[in-house]
């Protein structure tokens, strides 16, 4: 019993660590349907957003996508 309460208490230990650290997003821009420019990291305001897609702006007009997406990295 021991063990699985060690086990329990580290698993638990981890997720809090794990969830307050801060979050980076890595963004790419899309003009055209294609890639502009490098894709570049953004640290995630948890304030403003609670995942890294709350940030994506894309729009597809005539399957063509357009604007800035967001995904996250770890």
């Amino acid at each position: 019993m021991k063990k699985v309460m060690a086990i329990f208490g580290a698993a638990l230990l981890l997720a809090g660590v794990a969830t307050s650290c801060n979050k980076k997003c890595e963004c790419k821009t899309y003009a055209a349907g294609v890639v502009v420019g490098n894709p570049y990291e953004v640290e995630l305001d948890k304030d403003s957003y609670k995942k890294c897609s709350d940030m994506n702006t894309v729009t597809m007009l005539g399957g063509v996508k357009t604007g800035i997406e967001c995904t996250s990295k770890f």
